[in-house]
């Protein structure tokens, strides 16, 4: 319901508007005060409708799309306003006429709401104390009723035939293609048997270039870790670069959803056939490919799970959170009372693992009250009768379910390239910017709504809706993902709503409707350099927002779209040979990412309204000494998160400003030169939460990181650090307390500080010490400190030789890793012992390191430790 995203929105705005300390004096503020308080009502007259039955939920659509028609136009009114400079003063009758569509949908929206509510079909549906399911982090599918399927495979890719084997997994699209390739993937014993593995998904629009860029990044072998291999270079460079790389390997490579046998014929010419038993495993929903690609009798087409595994999947989506052990049977978790709808739910899926999925996500918002079950099995009944369509039925269920403060955020994946990777972070930022996230309680600090999007994006994977595909270094969330059925829901949704327009390829129709849509997002950066693209995308002048999606573009892009309500401009991939003065004209801007190498003009400090800037250099070379921010930044009040690859940082200003805090609202602070850096510059940035610096050289620091009280994320770097010779800062005043992740290099300082980070920093999951971070011969925490709740340990071309520690000095390490430590004795073989670790990495380290690695994993997998795995990446060999 793209309607309370249109909402949402222009509450923000109005609620903006009339806080803004000098109001244009052309604007009248008595209207706005009427419109803010409409669409407040309306608003909360949508909030109570938390379930719309069947009947009338043509209706609920129809008054969905006047709503957001009456909210389209009001907002367009308004934001001209703002940006009209000249003393402009709208047309009363104009004025009139929108307040009065805002009021007619906010009666209908009173009337429908107190409809529904007398809908005996629409109460007793939720529990007043309902139990709320605990978020799984595992970023892993189940392997349900697919067993057999794995067996099969598995011994294809074990048998002894020596030349290369393509092993293409059919089926239908949400059979488990994917998930069950992954699961055989990642399986210990698969990883042991080749010398090199690699996964790309290549999907519909292939980019050839992308795809053996990808499978270089991802590679893995005995002797280099992933993303060892360069990536940079045109396509037939990258092709002949993979050849080589994996001439006389025996390899395994996934290649992920091929939809046509002309991709796999070029990407097949970089998979070189040496007879050592590589193998590759192939997913496609398309028979033909499957037929065609296969060099051996077997093909494996996946079939749809029985009645039984149907039921036992939906219980593992439903109650999986309860499971104490997996010998656990997860359908006794179902309480009594809702066995038996649940069974013919489970059923009306027809054993489709993605809709089992998805309705699981459905039935965990509800485990008690069978009238909500009730519902359920009514709407998945109803869809098993389409046929052939019958799963995007289901599927759609999903998003008729949301709730509206989620819809907003399920539609915005549909303008997403398939199969695309996102990092949360940056979706969190994007949606925050966007303004149509529901508010935060007063009482919340800056980040309020940054939590509100975090809490959005659990929300939509507790749904199933949106999968893990990357988890952070102490083991949350990093990236996420959509199956390609889901996305083509969000996008096929996006184009009822006018919510997103995608420009995927050089001929694709623009059809008059898309005119009107308020986002867009382009999937090939070079498609905004040919004429005609570029002039169809500048009709699109209500869009709200432009997101260049499509991998890093190296030539200058011109910039004169006429988006003069543009509100995010995501162009991170884009490099800008000057910078574009069109960019000064987007007053509504509030996202703003570019690549760009020069210094920023004074006039981007005009874009009052900016709340996150990132700037990236091409190519990554820092500049000691050089700014690339104009002085006055520090007249830009709302901005929350400031990146940049490089860049000194303007001193305060030295006009006089009482006791009034400049970037009050700064949340992020990245990478800047702590060379200038005091005291008073950090008090005018008192709520940061990241902060990464660096420094030319080790010297005595003349500020007080730990005046940041709600710091959570520190880097610190020396450019040029010196053996025997670290940067001069107090332990205390070097790091506060409240940090969770520490990245230090070259910093030079005394072991002994250590005990302090052990001690106080109680928070503290990851730590990662590079190039002479600490200075010193012997690390032993052995007798004195334990680090109880570090959750990963990086240890990278630090010089010690000693190390004397035990597995309760790091109670929940999950993983260690260990690069480039030439003159290290031994790893302490008690490590092997801590209960949580799953993960022990040691890259090129001493002979005797690699010696004691050794033995910890041999240890651990006899003691068939389960989860554990142990990786030694050795040029001594």
């Amino acid at each position: 319901m793209a309607a309370y995203s249109a909402i949402a929105s222009f509450r923000q705005t109005l609620d903006e508007l009339l806080d803004s300390a000098h109001l244009p004096p052309h604007v009248p503020k008595p209207q706005i005060e009427s419109l803010r308080d409409k669409v407040s009502s309306l608003q909360s007259s949508l909030d109570k409708i938390p379930f719309v039955p069947k009947l009338k939920r043509d209706k609920m659509k129809d008054l969905q799309n006047r709503i957001r028609e009456a909210i389209y136009a009001a907002q367009d009114e308004v934001e001209y306003w703002i940006k009209d400079d000249s003393p402009h003063k709208s047309d009363e009758k104009t004025m009139k006429k929108l307040e009065d569509g805002i009021k007619l949908v906010q009666e209908d929206a009173v009337e429908l709401e107190e409809e529904i509510r007398n809908d005996p079909k629409a109460q007793n549906l939720f529990s007043e104390n309902a139990e709320q399911p605990s978020f799984n982090f595992s970023g892993k599918d189940k392997i349900v009723g697919q067993e057999e399927d794995f067996k099969l495979i598995t011994e294809w890719l074990e048998s002894d035939e020596k030349s290369r084997l393509v092993i293409p997994i059919t089926g239908l699209p949400g059979i488990g293609k994917t998930t069950l390739a992954r699961s055989i993937y990642d399986h210990k014993e698969t990883r042991k048997q080749y010398n090199i593995r690699a996964w790309v998904t290549v999907s519909q629009d292939v980019n050839y270039q992308e795809v053996f860029s990808k499978i270089l990044n991802t590679m893995e072998s005995k002797n280099y870790q992933a993303g060892h291999y360069a990536t940079q270079g045109d396509e037939q460079t990258l092709l002949q670069r993979l050849h080589q790389e994996l001439y006389n390997l025996k390899f395994l490579i996934v290649v992920d959803d091929v939809w046509d046998t002309k991709a796999w014929d070029r990407i097949a010419l970089a998979l070189p056939d040496k007879e050592n038993g590589s193998r590759i495993l192939l997913t496609t929903r398309v028979r033909e490919v499957a037929d065609a690609v296969k060099k051996s009798s077997f093909l494996h087409e996946m079939k749809p799970l029985g009645l039984e595994h149907s039921w036992e999947l939906l219980c593992y989506r439903t109650f999986g959170d309860r499971l104490q052990s997996d010998e656990d049977d997860i359908t006794t978790f179902c309480p009594l009372h809702l066995k038996d709808t649940g069974r013919i739910i489970a059923e009306k899926c027809k054993g489709l693992p993605l809709s089992l999925v998805v309705v699981g996500g459905l039935l965990i918002q509800e485990r008690v009250k069978i009238e909500y079950w009730k519902r359920i099995e009514e709407d998945t009944a109803d869809a098993a009768t389409k046929g052939e369509d019958s799963y995007l039925e289901i599927l759609a269920l999903s998003y008729l379910y949301l709730p509206g403060k989620l819809k907003g955020c399920f539609l915005y994946m549909g303008g997403f390239p398939e199969d695309c990777e996102i990092r949360i972070q940056k979706l969190i930022k994007l949606w925050v910017a966007e303004g149509f996230l529901p508010a935060p309680p007063t009482d919340q600090d800056v980040s309020g709504l940054e939590r509100v999007a975090q809490r959005s994006v659990e929300d939509l994977i507790g749904r199933n809706l949106l999968s893990i595909r990357k988890k952070s270094t102490n083991g949350g969330m990093k990236a996420c993902g959509m199956h390609d059925s889901l996305r083509e829901l969000a996008e096929k949704e996006c184009g009822f709503e006018k919510f997103f327009h995608a420009r995927k390829k050089y001929n694709q129709e623009l059809l008059e409707e898309t005119k009107f849509k308020r986002r867009v997002s382009v999937h090939r950066n070079i498609l905004m350099c040919l004429e005609e693209v570029y002039d169809k995308t500048r009709t699109i002048t209500y869009a709200r927002s432009l997101l260049y999606l499509g991998s890093h573009h190296h030539h200058p892009m011109p910039f004169f779209l006429t988006f003069d309500l543009l509100k995010v401009l995501d162009a991170f991939t884009c490099y800008f040979i000057q910078f574009p003065d069109e960019f000064l004209e987007l007053v509504h801007l509030t996202y703003l990412s570019f690549t760009y190498n020069g210094k920023l003009p004074t006039k981007v400090t005009h874009l009052k309204k900016l709340e996150t800037l990132m700037v990236r250099r091409e190519p990554k070379i820092i500049f000691v000494g050089a700014s690339f921010l104009p002085d006055e930044v520090w007249d830009m009040p709302k901005l929350r998160h400031l990146w940049f690859t490089e860049t000194d940082f303007p001193p305060l200003p030295s006009a006089p400003r009482g006791d009034k805090i400049l970037l009050y609202n700064l949340q992020t602070l990245a990478s800047v030169d702590a060379a200038y850096f005091t005291d008073e510059v950090l008090d005018n940035m008192p709520n940061l939460r990241k902060l990464a610096m660096w420094i030319e050289s080790p010297e005595k620091l003349n500020f007080t990181v730990s005046k940041l009280t709600k710091l959570e994320q520190f880097r610190f770097i020396v450019l040029n650090p010196i053996p025997g010779k670290g940067v001069e800062v107090g332990v205390e005043s070097f790091f506060p307390k409240t940090l969770r992740r520490i990245t230090l290099s070259g910093t030079g300082l005394p072991w002994e500080y250590m005990e302090f980070l052990a001690t106080q920093l109680e928070d503290l999951e990851v730590l990662k010490l590079k190039e002479l971070a600490f200075n010193g011969s012997e690390w032993c925490p052995w007798s004195n400190y334990d680090m109880k709740n570090l959750k990963y340990l990086l240890i990278e071309y630090l010089n010690f030789q000693k190390w004397d520690a035990r597995a309760r000095n790091f109670p929940s390490l999950r993983k260690l890793i260990m690069r480039h430590c030439y003159e290290l004795e031994e790893i302490p073989q008690d490590l092997g012992f801590i209960g949580p670790l799953e993960a022990l990495e040691v890259v090129d380290c001493s002979p005797q390191a690699v010696a004691s690695a050794d033995e910890i994993i041999n240890e651990q997998e006899g003691l068939e430790k389960k989860g554990f795995e142990g990786r030694i990446f050795s040029s001594w060999e």
